[in-house]
């Protein structure tokens, strides 16, 4: 029996463990912009919300690009020999050529990276959040790369490891700067 079978079975205890690290990493990036960025304390309900927006296109997008990957495959590789050809290249490489949902959920996601590179969080939560970022990036590979296509329970998981960041960020940044719970310097 391999894990992810084991992982099956017990769908409702997997279910929670996976949303609640998404929980635990969008609290982590909550927490990290709160402190980066205090101004934003006063105008909580208009940050959380618009970041709330902002994870959650992020999150359908990238949810319905690892149910549907766009594959590459080697027969489509060809040594380019002008800028056009390796300008379309790079564009297959990075599946950005799929359409206007892939050109969205690029942007958004290139948007977070920059805005959450400035965020104020301690070494030991970075890497916790590189190697999950690591994880979701190897099997998004394996789903352009190779025959790999994601089951529904695995585009489940993802599903809720993805909301679970976005709720983790939106319940850390909605606090307002006078709330009782208000982090301590």
């Amino acid at each position: 029996m391999s894990i992810l079978d084991l992982a099956e079975q017990n769908f409702l205890v997997t279910f929670a463990i996976v949303l609640g690290i998404g929980l635990f990493q969008g609290a982590i990036l909550g927490r990290g912009i709160r402190n980066r960025f205090p101004t934003f304390k006063k105008h909580a309900r208009i940050v959380s919300l618009s970041l709330l927006a902002l994870f959650s296109i992020n999150a359908i997008f990238s949810v319905l690009k690892f149910a549907d990957p766009t594959k590459f495959s080697m027969s489509e590789f060809i040594i380019p020999s002008t800028t056009d050809e390796i300008f379309v290249l790079i564009l297959n490489l990075v599946g950005v050529n799929t359409g206007v949902v892939t050109v969205i959920a690029t942007f958004v996601s290139i948007t977070l990276i920059i805005f959450l590179r400035f965020a104020d969080i301690p070494n030991i939560a970075r890497y916790f959040i590189f190697i999950l970022s690591a994880i979701v990036l190897i099997a998004s590979l394996l789903g352009k790369f190779t025959d790999f296509v994601p089951t529904t329970f695995q585009i489940m998981l993802y599903a809720f490891y993805q909301f679970g960041i976005t709720l983790g960020i939106f319940f850390v940044t909605r606090r307002k700067e006078s709330d009782v719970l208000s982090e301590i310097k």
